[in-house]
């Protein structure tokens, strides 16, 4: 049976900033557009030049665990691969705020 999430459900993701500090960050379903959204509105980081549109790669993450991966678009690919980027590595700004990433924890690369 398939769980049902709602939008009052409150869910966590953990991420883990260039200087190894862990934030545990709450949300509610699509509270946000992307991670990268929630990351920059829970405490200021400077990411995002961009402005979301998985072109400037200053938001790549680390999946460290418990991530189901979304699909990846053509352009964040390509981003990805410009910089080097491994199969673990995802841009924050193509991350949506879905039970997907609830209880996950992501490390900050840039």
């Amino acid at each position: 049976m398939k769980k049902t999430i709602l939008k009052d459900t409150k869910m966590n993701v953990n991420i883990i900033d260039v200087d190894n500090k862990t934030h545990a960050l709450n949300y509610h379903w699509l509270e946000y557009p992307s991670l990268m959204e929630l990351i920059i509105n829970s405490y200021y980081t400077e990411i995002g030049e961009c402005k979301g549109r998985g072109l400037c790669g200053t938001c790549i993450v680390e999946i460290i665990k418990g991530f189901d991966d979304q699909k990846i678009m053509e352009q964040e690919k390509h981003t990805l691969k410009v910089h080097n980027a491994t199969k673990n590595n995802r841009l924050a700004c193509q991350i949506s705020l879905d039970n997907k990433i609830n209880g996950a924890v992501f490390k900050e690369l840039i």
